[in-house]
């Protein structure tokens, strides 16, 4: 039972941890593109939330996982 406790509390933080990391990254995302873009060029429309996450997501494929892996050393 102990043990179905604790990975039970650790899928619960991985959870946690990865909506905080969503959040995170995809709120700064909207913030400059409706406040600091949008004005800029008149026939772009502001973003939601939901469009800034799919946009951090299409750049982690086009320019792939950076930062948050870790680097193999060669031998």
């Amino acid at each position: 039972m102990k043990n179905y406790t604790a990975t039970a509390s650790a899928a619960f933080l991985l959870i946690i941890g990865g909506l905080a990391i969503t959040l995170l990254l995809t709120w700064p995302m909207q913030i400059l593109w409706n406040i600091c873009l949008v004005p800029a060029i008149d026939p772009i429309n502001e973003i939601t939330f939901w469009q800034a996450l799919g946009i951090n997501v299409l750049f982690s494929i086009v320019f792939g996982k950076t930062g948050l892996t870790s680097k193999k050393s060669t031998k």
